[in-house]
């Protein structure tokens, strides 16, 4: 193998870290995509799930009303109503603490300093700061998350009490 000038060696130094900087680039368009993704999905999912249930449940209570001539006691569905709606304002929360987690994730990645020398690639100091945030957000993601399902169970354990009730 033979040896390289200084010079070769610098514009492999250059070539190197200009690869490093376009792949931390290319990381940074992928979390932001990400972020929109994974939005996208807990919407669907977690509002879909609760929402669907709250129609159903209004539809079911219209449906009832409408075709008896005695007075039922609707009222009974307020509560599996209400469980319903909150776990669909906790998927709306999980769905844009999502978004943050992973808008964070390419906020760290953009906060660097690009050098021509090997890593090529400095965390500045504000990165900590991101990466505790998104740690955070992450963690209120998780619960959010849950507790929409939770409400989301609890909305149905209401319905399977509040239905013997109806008199129906």
């Amino acid at each position: 193998m033979a040896h390289m000038s200084d010079k070769e060696l610098i514009t492999l130094e250059r070539e190197l870290a200009l690869r490093e900087h376009e792949r931390n680039h290319q990381l940074a368009t992928e979390f932001r995509k990400a972020a929109l993704d994974s939005a996208a999905i807990a919407i669907r999912s977690l509002i879909l799930v609760n929402g669907g249930a709250v129609v159903a449940l209004l539809a079911f209570v219209g449906a009832i009303e409408s075709q008896q001539s005695t007075e039922i006691q609707s009222s009974n569905m307020a509560d599996p109503i209400l469980s319903f709606a909150i776990g669909v304002g906790l998927s709306v929360v999980t769905a844009v603490l999502a978004y943050v987690v992973n808008l964070l994730d390419g906020d760290i990645t953009y906060e660097v300093n690009l050098t021509w020398k090997h890593p090529y690639i400095e965390e500045k100091p504000g990165a900590k700061r991101l990466r505790g945030s998104r740690g955070i957000a992450h963690i209120l993601a998780i619960i959010s998350g849950v507790l929409a399902l939770i409400a989301f169970f609890c909305g149905v354990f209401s319905v399977t009490a509040a239905l013997p009730e109806l008199g129906l």
